[in-house]
């Protein structure tokens, strides 16, 4: 009898791999805008990079980006607003020592489950702005970055609203104090992708649409430069792989790679995007 279930198992196994959508590489590779200009700013041993975003894992889809200031000699901390568990912060300690991020503070802000997103219900996040507003602006006033990393502030990457309203008021605080101040940060690098990209992994998402409707926008923003990520791919994969706890969520956004299929996935997701917004 065991030795039948187990045939069986294995038919099925064999039949739901068979069944299982392929992923068509050189579609994803025309998704692809190389008219979108590669990242070009002064970068040395100097310069300070700061990550601002609600969750652990978060900082795995701007891999790319980390793995280039890293490699030019920036200095990078990273503030994850969000509370976690101790298998999430452990995750998120090896994600960062894997990018070459320095320093992880975590503020510990409530955490929404999706239901509560999708309902709307996120009222700490709504009614405390002014204290997450004041977290990030203490950060970016001892840290003293001249660049910081955020999702974009249009709906939040796929339509989290933890995503946008952190984007939004980092945006505000680096818009309000660059006027006052007229220093650093010079510039946010907010994640974003390529039209085709955004219809391709974001547009179906349960969050996408609602979020839209929400805010009244009409999508991400349009990228501004382009990281190539093909020589930072294994870094941003082994960044990636730390978080297992997740792992799911970041292969449906193609954030790791399958082994067999490493070379076409890396050839077909070659370009990280970002909209740039100055201070």
């Amino acid at each position: 009898m065991k030795t039948a279930l187990n045939i069986v198992s294995l038919f099925l196994l064999l039949f739901l791999f068979a069944c299982s959508p392929k992923i068509d590489y050189h579609q994803i590779a025309t998704y692809q805008d190389y008219s979108v200009p590669e990242i070009k700013v002064a970068v040395n041993d100097t310069t300070k990079v700061l990550l601002i975003f609600p969750h652990a894992d978060d900082e795995t889809i701007a891999g790319g980006l980390i793995a280039y200031f890293r490699e030019h000699g920036a200095t990078i901390h990273l503030l994850t607003l969000c509370g976690h568990n101790e298998t999430r912060i452990r995750e998120l300690s090896c994600s960062a020592a894997k990018l070459g991020i320095q320093k992880v503070e975590i503020a510990g802000f409530i955490n929404n489950s999706w239901d509560a997103i999708m309902q709307d219900s996120i009222v700490f996040w709504y009614d405390h702005k002014d204290s997450i507003k004041q977290v990030i602006r203490t950060k970016i006033n001892a840290f003293n970055p001249q660049y910081v990393v955020s999702y974009d502030a249009e709906i939040g990457g796929y339509g989290h609203p933890e995503h946008r309203i952190s984007a939004e008021l980092t945006e505000q605080i680096v818009k309000e104090d660059g006027a006052k101040q007229g220093d650093s940060p010079k510039m946010i690098f907010q994640i974003t992708l390529t039209e085709q990209l955004e219809r391709f992994l974001v547009s179906k998402t349960p969050g996408y649409e609602f979020s839209k409707k929400l805010t009244g926008s009409k999508g991400l923003p349009r990228p501004d430069i382009a990281v190539d990520l093909e020589k930072y791919w294994d870094i941003k994969n082994e960044a990636a792989q730390c978080h297992q706890s997740q792992l799911k969520i970041l292969q449906r956004f193609y954030i790791v790679y399958p082994e067999k299929s490493k070379e076409m996935h890396i050839k077909a997701f070659s370009r990280e995007y970002y909209s740039i917004v100055k201070g």
